[in-house]
């Protein structure tokens, strides 16, 4: 009879601690009421996910950009959509003001769910700034939002960082390499910080976004372009589809209700995220994508 209880006893913590791993695993992909910090906001990308997560019902979104007046027109768009005091806009250098940014939303906000790294930049001819912004301010921004949400701190009670890549890691041509390389940095880091053996220990997911040619102001227009490579830029850079940024908002959201952590999505010709595959061509000159 002890022995039946004590069988009884063990079986029914171990369906406790399932059913309350579920919803806790419930709760990481439910959008509402969560607090999210997008960098890059003001427009584009940053955006579209912005509004999308608050469609959703997240509780608020914290704009950091370094376009102000785009930053505040943003903010005030979304607080006319989704109601008063639903997006605040912080202004920000991604490359400055970590620690600034950090002591100024978790003393207004205590706990930030979900951080997006969306910034960045397509200029080829400033490689340190193209590095500093692109993968150093997104691998710093992880790391220290990561430090308040782990689990295996006193104050961490787990969260979402999902960190925006590119298509172009996914084939190798001869043009702009500083910002491929950029983007292969973003694509290792979030791959590595994600795995599972890290979410295990500190519940932490950590997701990668490569959306596809976008209809945004960091298109090709904004490199210069050497006029020898023109033709050959021409013909390769050849796209279906442009996608609207809200396709990616849209794909944003459908990857953060059931994405796990340590994976990629793609995000492309206005269609749904489909997973990455690990697949990388060699691209021969003049062989459109």
């Amino acid at each position: 009879m002890t022995l039946n209880l004590i069988k009884t006893f063990f079986v029914s913590c171990l369906v406790i601690n399932i059913v309350s791993a579920l919803s806790d695993l419930k709760k990481e992909n439910e959008i509402e009421g969560k607090v999210v910090v997008i960098t890059g906001a003001a427009q584009g990308i940053g955006y579209a996910i912005a509004d999308n997560f608050l469609k959703n019902g997240a509780k608020v979104i914290i704009i950091l950009d370094i376009n102000v007046p785009k930053g505040i027109q943003a903010a005030k768009e979304l607080n006319c959509k989704y109601g008063k005091n639903k997006a605040e806009f912080i202004e920000c250098d991604i490359t400055k003001d970590l620690e600034r940014i950090s002591k100024i939303i978790y003393k207004k906000y205590k706990y930030v769910d979900v951080l997006v790294n969306n910034a960045g930049i397509f200029k080829e001819i400033k490689p340190r700034k193209l590095l500093l912004t692109n993968a150093v301010a997104t691998i710093e921004f992880s790391l220290k939002f990561m430090e308040n949400m782990r689990k295996d701190k006193l104050s961490g009670k787990g969260g979402t960082i999902i960190n925006i890549a590119s298509t172009v890691v996914h084939y190798i041509d001869p043009f702009f390499p500083t910002y491929r390389g950029t983007k292969f940095a973003i694509m290792g880091f979030s791959r590595s910080l994600g795995h599972e053996y890290n979410y295990k220990k500190n519940g932490v997911r950590v997701l990668t976004i490569c959306p596809g040619e976008t209809n945004t102001t960091l298109g090709l227009d904004n490199t210069k372009v050497n006029s020898e490579d023109a033709p050959a830029l021409a013909k390769e850079y050849q796209y279906p589809t442009i996608q609207s940024p809200d396709n990616v908002g849209k794909g944003a959201v459908e990857i953060f209700k059931n994405a796990k952590t340590g994976t990629s999505w793609d995000i492309e010709n206005e269609k749904p995220p489909v997973e990455s595959t690990d697949t990388i061509r060699l691209l021969k000159i003049g062989e459109s994508l």
